[in-house]
C-alpha cells in the first residue's frame, strides 16, 4: 500500500509539473508579414535605393513627356488655323462679303476682317476679329499662297472673296523640335488637308 502511495503522489507531481510550464512556450508566432509590419521603418540603403530608382526614372521620362506636350501644341495650333480659315470663308459666303485673313510671320497672330475697301461716310473701317496668337514653341516655317514668293517673315493678308473662294495656299507650321505640319488649303473646296512632312506647291 505504501508503494501504490508513492506511485500516486509521482503521479501528482508529473501532472503539476505539465500545468506548471510556462505557456509563452506554447504561443503561436505571429505571421512572418505581421513581424515585417512590426519593422521600425526603412534602412538608410533601402532610402538610397529609392531614391535613385526615383531619379532614373524621371530622367528617362520627363523629355519624352515634354517632346509629347510640345507636339500636341503644333497639332492644337494647326486644328486652330484650320477652324479659323473655315469659319471665314463661311462668313464671306454668308453675308456675300469678301474677307481679308491677315498673317503676322513675325507675332505668331492670326487675325480677320471684312475687306470694305472704300466705307461709307457715315461708317467706319470694320474692326477686326482679334484671332490668336500661336504659343511659344510653335511658329510658322513659311506661306506659300498663288503666285507670290514663299513668305517666310512679315505680314501677309489672304483674300477670300464673297462665294468663300482664295487662292491655292501652303501654310507650315514647326515647333521647337523640327517638327513639320503643311496646311494645303484648296481654292474651291472647304477641306483643308494636314500632313506630317514639308509640302511644296511646286
Amino acid at each position: 500500500m505504501c508503494c501504490s502511495a508513492m506511485k500516486h503522489n509521482d503521479g501528482y507531481r508529473h501532472k503539476a509539473q505539465k500545468l506548471s510550464t510556462p505557456c509563452f512556450l506554447f504561443a503561436k508566432r505571429p505571421p512572418f508579414s505581421i513581424r515585417l509590419r512590426n519593422r521600425q521603418g526603412f534602412t538608410l540603403l533601402e532610402l538610397i535605393i529609392v531614391c535613385l530608382l526615383i531619379t532614373i526614372s524621371l530622367a528617362f521620362s520627363v523629355p519624352t513627356l515634354r517632346q509629347t506636350l510640345v507636339i500636341d501644341q503644333l497639332a492644337a495650333s494647326s486644328r486652330r488655323v484650320i477652324a479659323l480659315i473655315r469659319e471665314v470663308r463661311l462668313l464671306a459666303t454668308q453675308e456675300q462679303q469678301p474677307y481679308l485673313i491677315h498673317f503676322n510671320l513675325d507675332t505668331k497672330k492670326i487675325w480677320y476682317r471684312a475687306d470694305v475697301a472704300t466705307p461709307p461716310e457715315d461708317q467706319q473701317q470694320p474692326d477686326s476679329h482679334p484671332g490668336f496668337q500661336f504659343p511659344p514653341s510653335v511658329r510658322f516655317k513659311d506661306i506659300q499662297s498663288g503666285t507670290l514668293e514663299k513668305k517666310q517673315s512679315g505680314e501677309l493678308a489672304l483674300w477670300i472673296n464673297r462665294q468663300g473662294y482664295m487662292e491655292q495656299t501652303i501654310l507650315h507650321l514647326t515647333d521647337d523640335q523640327d517638327n513639320i505640319i503643311s496646311l494645303s488649303i484648296s481654292p474651291f473646296l472647304s477641306t483643308i488637308k494636314a500632313n506630317d512632312t514639308y509640302i511644296s506647291r511646286d
